[in-house]
């Protein structure tokens, strides 16, 4: 999950820069991730949704990738990919879980 924030704080930063940037991420990041995850826990079966996401100023928009899986433990969630302003935040060859 640290992997996701601060890939989305970096991006954010060089939107609003750093000071402002920092604020704004300290605030839309958990908000996001947050929403993001009980989208994902309510999604009928165990497939890929997304979800997307923008900032009351137009300047963010964030689309969330994830699946559910049923393991030992019970049901985990995960990020499968992330695209911000139209950019993949990981590289689409290496998908990339990242537990919520």
């Amino acid at each position: 999950m640290d992997e996701l924030r601060t890939k989305l704080l970096h991006e954010i930063m060089g939107i609003y820069g750093p000071n402002q940037g920092q604020s704004i991420g300290a605030v839309i990041i958990p908000a996001f991730v947050s929403d993001f995850k009980s989208v994902v826990e309510k999604s009928d079966g165990l497939g890929e949704v997304s979800e997307e996401y923008m900032t009351e100023d137009k300047r963010i928009h964030l689309v969330l990738y994830g699946r559910k899986t049923l393991g030992k433990k019970g049901m985990s969630t995960y990020v499968t990919n992330a695209r911000f302003n139209g950019k993949n935040l990981f590289d689409s060859l290496e998908e990339q879980h990242i537990a919520l």
